[in-house]
């Protein structure tokens, strides 16, 4: 197959969503004030999902329970505004957890995240932090709790709550699936040029008229 066949077939799997697979990432955090930001691509109209599983933990493939209750927000790259939220996954004392995750071997809670948007094609971040530091309105706005001392380590990250088996790590791992691309962002992602040069021409224009 000639390179250039092998270009045009790649990108109609591509765009026909034959290449789009779950992206799982995992890390730890050190302060009750982390958060991890992620660069979405959704190449077609469609639905993104996310969910976390290092609370409850998951049997296959295997990821270990203990980690903290995570928070999640999705953000318009264009606007900067936050467009879908799910703060924890509920918090159920026997049965299954619905609708995605597993509960606690140890402390009976259902708390890990997820999150299922259905949207339009272009650029998004997401969120995780740690419950209940939601995520603000905007990617321009500050979290409630700002990186501090080392990690809380209660039932929920939050301190002192409960003491010895049931105390929560820093640990998080999380899976998007989305027709795209996903990655960690290094830094915290800003709203495009775009979206503020036109909101810059904006207030020009509006400062002019009041002249």
């Amino acid at each position: 197959m000639s390179s250039g066949l092998r270009w045009a077939f790649g990108w109609m799997c591509l765009a026909s969503g034959l290449m789009a697979a779950p992206v799982s990432f995992s890390g730890t955090f050190t302060n009750d004030g982390n958060v991890a930001f992620f660069n979405l691509t959704l190449i077609s109209n469609g639905v993104i999902n996310v969910n976390t599983w290092s609370y409850g933990g998951r049997t296959a493939p295997a990821v270990p329970a203990g980690g903290f209750a995570p928070s999640l927000g999705l953000y318009d790259e264009v606007t900067g505004n936050l467009v879908a939220i799910d703060p924890t996954g509920g918090t159920v004392v026997g049965g299954g957890c619905s609708p995605s995750g597993q509960r606690d071997p140890v402390t009976g809670f259902c708390q890990d995240a997820h999150l299922s948007f259905s949207t339009t094609a272009g650029n998004y971040v997401l969120a995780l932090a740690v419950q209940p530091n939601n995520p603000p309105g905007s990617l321009t706005d500050a979290y409630l709790l700002a990186p501090g001392a080392n990690f809380s380590p209660g039932p929920f990250a939050d301190p002192g709550d409960f003491t010895g088996a049931t105390l929560r790590t820093g640990a998080w791992f999380l899976e998007i699936d989305l027709n795209g691309t996903a990655s960690q962002a290094t830094g915290i992602p800003e709203p495009s040029t775009a979206s503020l040069l036109a909101a810059g021409v904006a207030l020009a224009v509006l400062a002019k008229r009041k002249r």
